[in-house]
């Protein structure tokens, strides 16, 4: 029982880690846009108000996207719990997991868990 939950659990975590790595990446791709359209916008000496309205919903989705990422982090927490839950307590290195400092979430380290 305990060889599943632990295969359980590191499946969980592969995906997870996958998440919020993607998560990250969506971010800085939106924020990456938004500097590409306002510098190309400049250099093809187009008026300020070119694009606009198109800006304004890459930013708008820059922050949802934000707001994910911290809904992945706060979804890294409730991981934890389960993990004490299904009695993994000392499942994989705390390590392994991103400084939480500032966050929401008052721990420093987390783990991932299933």
């Amino acid at each position: 029982m305990l060889k599943n939950r632990l295969r359980a659990a590191e499946l969980v975590a592969q995906d997870f880690l996958k998440l919020e790595n993607a998560a990250d990446e969506a971010a800085t791709l939106a924020a990456t846009c938004m500097t590409t359209m306002l510098q190309q916008r400049a250099e093809a000496n187009l008026p300020v108000a070119t694009g606009v309205e198109a800006l304004q919903l890459i930013a708008d989705a820059a922050q949802d996207l934000v707001k994910a990422r911290q809904r992945i982090v706060e979804a890294h927490g409730a991981l934890v719990s389960v993990r004490s839950g299904i009695g993994l307590r000392a499942y994989r290195d705390e390590s392994e997991c991103p400084d939480m400092a500032g966050s929401a979430m008052n721990p420093t380290r987390l783990a991932v868990v299933a």
